[in-house]
């Protein structure tokens, strides 16, 4: 699976206003409504939560992964966030994220998450791929990045 098929420019996000988990996944949640691409806000904010209580979805290297399967997403998708440091949410390794993917699914998309999280956690072992997404400045470049 190709995941630059799950995402455009609109889904890529620079603010380093974002410094909490509640803002992030309150940002993504906005741009992913106004794309029409989720039905309910709230409603998907909350199931990245539930996600979350199971255990938390931050990696390695300040990289993390919240995802959902979630009856409020109409379509695969990916939403990469470079934010501000976190203060609240942290890598398995206690360095605190500040890249995101954020991963939604339908909820009868059978494993369709599954393959996504492989195929972007693949890519974030690689530690070039993950210095050139730190690095970046733009949604282009994030695009190229991801399309390599």
């Amino acid at each position: 699976m190709d995941i630059s098929n799950l995402i455009n420019e609109s889904r890529i996000i620079f603010d380093t206003s974002i410094q909490t988990k509640q803002l992030l996944f309150e940002k993504v949640a906005n741009v992913l409504g106004e794309e029409g691409v989720i039905t309910n806000q709230k409603k998907f904010i909350r199931d990245l939560y539930k996600r979350e209580e199971e255990t938390s979805t931050g990696i390695e290297s300040g990289f993390g992964i919240p995802h959902t399967k979630s009856k409020y997403v109409k379509e695969p998708l990916i939403v990469f966030v470079h934010s501000d440091v976190m203060t609240d949410y942290f890598g398995l390794d206690d360095a605190p994220i500040e890249c995101s993917f954020i991963i939604g699914v339908p909820k009868k998309a059978a494993d369709t998450h599954l393959e996504i999280l492989s195929n972007l956690s693949r890519k974030l072992m690689n530690d070039e791929f993950i210095e050139k997404l730190k690095k970046s400045k733009n949604e282009q470049e994030i695009m190229t990045i991801l399309s390599e």
